[in-house]
């Protein structure tokens, strides 16, 4: 079977499975204490409901009781009806309506304003028939944030606010989004190894036998399809980072993924020409800020994809490089024609996502601050989790030191700050990105990403999905020695879990105290991701010299 045809097959099965935890996640819901939805899920929908019925226009600019703004928040009449958006672009699509002559009935008013001037109070009149949709519409966003634990973006409420127009939309609408877009991850993955394949004639040798990592190791994998059909939304942020990732590579290919300083593409053809460093750009213009732009969203939806951009900055620094040695025959390039694509990404990218926050912060103000952002950076969770932090957090206030020395008082806080975590998270992710990323964008991001979530100060078993998302790409860029190695990998991997979950059960269900145990077997886990970053690492270095070894026989 051809291997377009191969992941056709994939597709189906993949949706068919899909499909299949829906009906039986449904079923579970209905007849069993142990719901199969997320509890996340509910939050999202609720986030939605308030956003799409929580500020009726009865409940303000046609109710009696508001006069101002501040009114939907003082007056108590109104506060417990109206949860409206608290943002300045709101607030003013508010204040137009409430003063609107043709709400208001003092038509005869503004006629008598425009006495004399008729095709003013005509040109007037036709444009607030076409502005006074969108004014209704933006004055009664309501805030998703009137639902406590709601830390996510609004565009995610807004997302799913379509589904408060159906009586079963909320059970569902979210559910298949998500669903949609976790098969999708699959086909951004083909897209990847196939732009690989087209750059890397050695890769190409192995497109059919690639075909069916995505399938196997993701279509048909329950794992991350429970996670989508449950109701998590990372499936949308898997889309974005997929997406970015394979527009970056379409727009600038990797030049040294085998370790050499081959020319991938149409570069070998052009490379006779002499050309300046300032006239090159990249290989598909759109591609590039497309990619740029996707970070951007995907840092909007979720804060972690950040740490990518250092993966990235190292990619564009090596492709500038090679690109200026091979286009322009200069050896030794300055350091500003070098830099000069990342720095551009970054600011693109960063302007983007400014303006994405600008905007959202406009229309919902300072609560999307508060939760969706800063919540995220403060966030401490004393309840147990994979996190070596857990146990420090849950002790935190047993501890007095207000009797102490001030240098034991200033460390005490210094060390509980949810700052601190960020040290080693951080420090561990930049030095990936940098280091590998000139060499292997796609296993630069996932190994940052093992190491962000081991070293993160919460994380449970649905934040491996972030560097699962890596794996069926990765796959084709590792050789270990044998099957055996691989399958250690993966038993270390599913055990250090299982030991957590076994003293975690006894600590839930059996009120044993298991906590040192618990601790302990977080430990375990942070150094089994140690371990298969430098296993992936070790993999990673055979595969390229076995390239470099047929590379030279080729030649």
């Amino acid at each position: 079977m051809h291997a377009k045809n191969w992941r056709w097959t994939y597709v189906l099965i993949g949706v068919l499975l899909r499909v299949a935890l829906l009906l039986w996640g449904d079923w579970q819901d209905s007849h069993t204490r142990l719901p199969y939805t997320d509890v996340d899920y509910s939050v999202y929908n609720d986030g939605a409901y308030y956003l799409s019925s929580g500020c009726r226009l009865e409940d303000t600019v046609d109710s009696v009781l508001y006069e101002a703004e501040s009114d939907l928040f003082d007056e108590p009449e109104l506060a417990a009806k109206a949860n409206c958006a608290r943002g300045y672009v709101p607030a003013v699509a508010r204040f137009v309506l409430k003063n609107d002559p043709a709400r208001s009935g003092s038509q005869d008013t503004a006629s008598a304003a425009f006495e004399g001037h008729s095709w003013l109070l005509s040109l007037s009149k036709q444009c607030s028939r076409i502005t006074s949709p969108i004014f209704r519409y933006v004055a009664t966003l309501g805030d998703p944030y009137a639902r406590t634990t709601y830390r996510y973006t609004p565009l995610l409420a807004w997302l799913l606010s379509p589904a408060q127009l159906m009586a079963s939309g909320p059970k569902y609408w979210g559910k298949l989004l998500f669903a949609v877009a976790d098969i999708f991850c699959a086909v951004l993955m083909w897209l990847i190894l196939d732009t690989r394949a087209m750059h890397h004639p050695r890769l190409a040798q192995r497109q059919a036998w690639a075909t069916h990592l995505p399938g196997v190791l993701w279509l048909l994998n329950p794992f991350p399809a429970q996670i989508a059909t449950r109701g998590s939304a990372d499936s949308l942020v898997g889309v974005t980072i997929l997406g970015c990732l394979a527009l970056l590579l379409r727009a600038t290919p990797e030049m040294q993924l085998v370790g050499l300083h081959a020319v991938p593409g149409d570069l070998a053809k052009k490379s006779t020409e002499r050309h300046d460093p300032t006239e090159l750009r990249v290989a598909d213009e759109r591609a590039w800020y497309a990619a740029a732009a996707l970070l951007a969203l995907a840092v909007h939806l979720k804060l972690y994809p950040v740490i990518y951009g250092c993966s990235i900055l190292a990619h564009l620094v090596t492709y500038r490089r090679h690109v200026i040695r091979i286009m322009c025959h200069i050896d030794q390039p300055s350091t500003a024609d070098v830099w000069q694509l990342g720095l551009e990404f970054a600011a693109v990218s960063g302007m983007i996502y400014a303006a994405l926050n600008l905007t959202v912060w406009l229309l919902w103000g300072q609560p999307f601050i508060q939760h969706a952002l800063l919540y995220h950076v403060a966030r401490q969770d004393h309840r147990h989790n994979f996190s070596v932090y857990f146990l420090s957090t849950y002790l935190s206030p047993a501890f007095d030191v207000s009797n102490t020395s001030e240098w034991i008082r200033i460390w005490y806080t210094l060390v509980q700050s949810p700052i601190w975590s960020f040290v080693p998270q951080l420090m561990t992710s930049a030095y990936i990105g940098f280091k590998v990323g000139g060499q292997d964008l796609i296993l630069s991001c996932a190994l940052q990403t093992i190491a962000f979530v081991a070293w993160n100060k919460v994380y449970t078993s649905q934040y491996f999905l972030w560097y699962l998302l890596f794996v069926p790409i990765i796959a084709t860029t590792l050789h270990f020695p044998s099957g055996k190695q691989v399958g250690f990998l993966v038993a270390t991997w599913v055990v250090a879990q299982a030991v957590w979950l076994h003293f975690a059960y006894q600590l839930e269900f059996e009120a044993k105290n298991q906590f040192v145990a618990l601790w302990l077997s977080s430990l375990g886990l942070l150094g089994m991701h140690v371990y298969i970053i430098q296993s992936c690492l070790e993999a990673w270095t055979a595969w390229r010299a076995r390239e470099r070894v047929a590379f030279e026989k080729q030649a």
